[in-house]
């Protein structure tokens, strides 16, 4: 068996920037020789979301948001069973052949985090002026936007390893924002 590929969770309020930023990470990775894939923990809601639109008559594109859907189907799979979406993760996780496991969509900190950080991952704070997260929300043209939930309460119960703040979403301000993050993350040992 390999070498367990190092992890970065990225964890942020919606519209905070955290898909734009795991792209710059994944790029920076690959300019540094690593294989990078980034797994999203929710990815069973979005096959479930898809299969619920498909259901109605109306397809779905599979990584786009009906965020009430998300979050209800969310709520259900974790009244039914609260470790399904952090067991489902963590096996993607150890299926993966990539060097870098990059996870950009970690919301709950009563299960998701604990699981996360028992199996070695770094904590990336992403972080935004409301102002310009209520911007982004409205451009990027979801089928529901719902504001902030309790699955978001408790970020101030994580530790982050780093944070970047992405208020500024200057290419070279990213690049340089990841490019110190990741110049201090690879430095350290691999857990």
């Amino acid at each position: 068996m390999g070498t367990p590929p190092r992890k970065l969770a990225l964890y942020g309020l919606a519209g905070s920037g955290k898909s734009t930023v795991a792209a710059s990470l994944k790029t920076g990775l690959e300019e540094r020789g690593h294989s990078v894939q980034v797994i999203k923990l929710a990815e069973p809601l979005y096959r479930l979301q898809s299969h619920i639109y498909a259901t109605a008559g109306k397809p779905i594109g599979l990584w786009e948001h009906d965020n009430d859907v998300l979050r209800t189907t969310a709520t259900w799979l974790r009244r039914i069973n609260p470790d399904y979406l952090a067991d489902d993760f963590i096996a993607r996780v150890k299926a993966s052949t990539a060097s870098v496991v990059i996870n950009d969509d970690m919301r709950d900190t009563a299960v998701d985090y604990p699981r996360l950080s028992g199996n070695a991952f770094s904590f990336v704070q992403i972080t935004c002026a409301d102002e310009v997260r209520a911007q982004r929300l409205e451009a990027r043209g979801d089928h529901t936007v719902v504001p902030d939930s309790n699955a978001t309460w408790g970020y101030d119960t994580i530790c982050p390893d780093y944070s970047v703040d992405t208020t500024m979403l200057e290419p070279r301000d990213l690049r340089d924002q990841v490019d110190t993050l990741l110049t201090k993350w690879l430095a350290q040992p691999p857990s």
